[in-house]
């Protein structure tokens, strides 16, 4: 169950039209003009795109993965 007056402060969207219109912009990426994935690769990918399309999460993840690394 999604909990509407927590998520609107911080600007998370809950309705399914931005979902749904990032489904059809990441697929687009994948399958551009002249691209070959397999499937490994693609779902790579495709786990990468939502990531940066993901508001903010994109750099805390990056920042995390780069201290474990160390």
């Amino acid at each position: 169950m999604i909990l509407y007056p927590q998520c609107d402060p911080i600007g998370l969207d809950v309705g399914s039209g931005p979902i749904e219109s990032m489904c059809g912009v990441t697929t687009d990426r994948i399958k551009g003009r002249g691209r070959r994935w397999d499937l490994d690769n693609a779902e790579a990918v495709m786990a990468l795109e939502g990531l940066y399309q993901s508001s903010g999460l994109w750099d805390r993840y990056w920042a995390k993965a780069f201290a474990h690394r160390n």
